[in-house]
């Protein structure tokens, strides 16, 4: 896999995060602080959107398009409360997180790696936020576990039977 193709296996994740946010701060059902959070973490998601668009441009790549909110929607499970934002928001930030560090070790550009993991511990921060606003352990892993990404990437490398 090139570094163009995992900064867009990236990107996919960037646009799925933004959009869940937007759905999340439009839904009327956060309260100020939570819609706070969630409109800080959705920033720190364009920015990293555009920090990885610009690094496939710079190397002769097209940037993966985002969907409409409407087919990111179809994603995500039932969302009636601002307790099933959160969880959904954790559940996010975590494979987020597990997708910046598995990649580091596939970028031949090492400056790659090193922008994936200082993005990565972005994502861990704001899992830990999240976790900590659910009243859970903010920490609750000495490591942060990427084998089920790693998997999932090597699937998403093969092509269909």
């Amino acid at each position: 896999m090139s570094d163009i193709d995992v900064l867009n296996r990236i990107l996919a994740d960037e646009h799925f995060g933004i959009a869940a946010y937007d759905a999340a701060v439009d839904s009327g059902l956060l309260d100020g602080a939570t819609a706070s959070a969630a409109r800080a973490f959705r920033s720190d998601h364009i920015e990293h959107r555009e920090l990885v668009s610009r690094e496939i441009i710079v190397r002769g790549g097209e940037p993966l398009k985002a969907q409409t909110a409407e087919n990111y929607a179809k994603a995500y499970p039932t969302l009636a409360t601002q307790a099933d934002i959160i969880s959904y928001a954790i559940e996010l930030e975590a494979g987020a997180a597990r997708l910046y560090v598995a990649t580091v070790p596939e970028f031949d550009d090492r400056s790659l790696a090193l922008l994936g993991a200082e993005i990565g511990a972005v994502e861990a921060q704001h899992w830990a936020v999240l976790l900590a606003a659910s009243g859970a352990n903010p920490v609750p892993s000495p490591i942060i576990e990427v084998k089920s990404v790693i998997n999932m990437g090597d699937a998403m490398d093969k092509p269909p039977a």
